[in-house]
């Protein structure tokens, strides 16, 4: 099997390969960049979550030493678990709402299952009887 190509197509050829060279290149800078800003991000979350454990472990060491609970210490402590309920909360909330969703989109296609069923055995029929009338009618 020999291929024969005009220099016209094999150009084109080519530059089709080019693009999607350089569409390829480009998601792929697109996608290091990305990621690059996410590691960012998550550098900074990192230092700001070691700072805040430096300063629990130096509240902790008060604590132990003194053997007397800071007052600031209970107060963040009692937000924090403040914040930790209501959050707790909203998610639960947010749970039942989804799973109320979820349910519904399944009842939903259950629903538009049988419809299909319903039809592809029309189709069927209304086929049949095309075939009927076609048998009847000689052709």
């Amino acid at each position: 099997l020999a291929l024969c190509f005009s220099q016209d197509e094999v150009d084109e050829l080519r530059a089709e390969m080019e693009e999607v060279r350089d569409s390829y290149l480009e998601e792929e800078v697109y996608q290091l960049q990305e990621l690059r800003r996410e590691l960012d991000r998550s550098n900074k979350n990192c230092r700001i979550l070691q700072y805040r454990l430096r300063k629990a472990e130096q509240k902790s060491l008060r604590v132990a030493q003194t053997g007397h609970v800071d007052g600031e210490l209970l107060r963040n402590l009692e937000q924090d678990l403040k914040v930790a309920k209501d959050v707790s909360v909203r998610l639960h909330n947010e749970l039942e709402s989804v799973e109320d969703k979820r349910s519904r989109a399944e009842d939903e296609n259950e629903l538009l299952r049988q419809k299909i069923i319903e039809v592809e055995i029309s189709k069927q029929a209304l086929h049949n009887e095309l075939e009927r009338a076609k048998e009847v009618r000689g052709f």
